[in-house]
């Protein structure tokens, strides 16, 4: 993979405060852009496909979400991986910044050479990504990523896993039972509604159809929709 020709692209408040990071990551990549105002980056998106965006989710006078708004307005092919990052540890702003639509939540390490991993693995999976042709759904179980045509969605962790179970067994029906011993190690977890819940959630993400339902058997994904 040639790291010259990934775009990055950075938007923060001074490019003072990540000034160390920016020199470091620009011995290992040739285009990195930062921009310290919402206009001049709006701008060059529209001209421009970056691999991943970078957001200061303190920026301001606007927020990081605001941004990601505007982003996701103007569609891109393919479309960049949008990271929210921050020093701020709180679980419930991760969980805000996901739900949002951002690709990926990180705190903001001083040591540049844990960001240029980070891009790293990014860059990989997104070639893997293009490199399975043959499906409309790919997994990746580093990133506990489920990306749709390319478009990564994130999904709870249990609910990933019982995405990735029917996923890789799409030939076979699992029974509640069969899904509260796999998934949660509990058999009494068929009694509840828990695994109705997920199946709901997963729908809501990919379409009612993704996963097939026969009463008295239990579930099965829907082999169709996810290859070509």
């Amino acid at each position: 993979m040639d790291l010259s020709i990934n775009l990055i692209v950075f938007i923060e408040n001074s490019i003072d405060q990540i000034f160390k990071t920016i020199s470091h990551l620009k011995t290992k990549y040739q285009n990195i852009d930062v921009f310290v105002t919402e206009n001049s980056f709006l701008e060059f998106f529209k001209k421009n496909s970056p691999d991943i965006i970078f957001i200061n989710l303190d920026l301001k006078p606007n927020d990081a979400f605001y941004i990601l708004k505007e982003i996701k307005q103007i569609e891109k092919q393919p479309n960049p991986y949008v990271v929210i990052y921050t020093e701020n540890n709180d679980d419930f702003v991760q969980e805000f910044a996901l739900n949002s639509g951002a690709d990926f939540f990180i705190n903001f390490h001083q040591k540049p050479v844990m960001i240029e991993l980070f891009i790293k693995n990014i860059l990989k999976r997104k070639v893997k990504t293009k490199l399975d042709v043959k499906k409309k759904i790919y997994i990746d179980l580093d990133s506990y990523l489920i990306f749709k045509e390319g478009k990564p969605f994130q999904l709870p962790r249990k609910e990933f896993m019982l995405f990735e179970l029917l996923y890789n067994n799409s030939d076979k029906y699992f029974s509640k039972v069969d899904l509260a011993k796999i998934i949660w190690a509990d058999e009494s977890m068929a009694l509840k509604r828990t695994i109705d819940v997920h199946i709901y959630n997963i729908r809501q993400f990919f379409g009612k159809n993704i996963i097939l339902s026969k009463k008295g058997i239990g579930y099965s994904l829907n082999k169709k929709l996810i290859e070509f």
